[in-house]
């Protein structure tokens, strides 16, 4: 009579990302690249609020968190806060991809000068996205572009300038 070999129980492995905390991210962006307000950085806060509701399955990640910031230009240039909505996806193990929609208010110029970029109007929209790595359940670091504008290019206002802010940075997290 052959013995049969004991139950093993699979082994869970902890998902790093979990929806439902909050996290609290900072980091420094080269800030206005491609405008006259290029060649200054911005420093960058940001505080990211768990989901409303976590359902369970893949869908889970269409729905998203609430998240607001800060980019504060050390140059003496536009100045932006931002809140609005951020989708956090994992791509593999430990890396993941974002992209996030908000409006955000700034104290830049709605005409332009020759250190400032024409925004056109205010409130404006900020956009963009990460592509991260998540060192444990705690700490991730990711690379960000964002994107501040009225939209006017693509008929959301009727502003009559929209030259827009890109920035691009980088930014460590913590979870908790």
């Amino acid at each position: 009579m052959s013995a049969v070999p004991p139950a093993v129980a699979p082994v869970v492995v902890p998902s790093l990302f979990d929806p439902t905390r909050w996290e609290v991210r900072f980091g420094g962006f080269a800030h206005g690249v491609g405008s006259v307000e290029r060649g200054t950085y911005d420093v960058n806060g940001e505080l990211v609020l768990p989901q409303f509701f976590a359902p369970i399955g893949w869908w889970s990640y269409l729905i998203p968190r609430l998240h607001g910031g800060v980019n504060y230009n050390t140059g003496g240039r536009t100045n932006v806060a931002y809140a609005g909505l951020l989708w956090t996806i994992p791509v593999f193990d430990r890396f993941f991809v974002e992209g996030f929609l908000d409006g955000a208010v700034t104290d830049g110029s709605l005409t332009g000068s020759p250190t400032q970029s024409a925004l056109g109007c205010n409130p404006l929209f900020h956009v963009g996205g990460s592509f991260g790595y998540r060192f444990d359940s705690h700490w991730s670091v990711m690379a960000t572009f964002d994107h501040d504008s009225n939209g006017s290019g693509l008929g959301l206002t009727n502003c009559a300038r929209n030259q827009g802010l890109n920035n691009y940075g980088a930014r460590i997290g913590y979870t908790f």
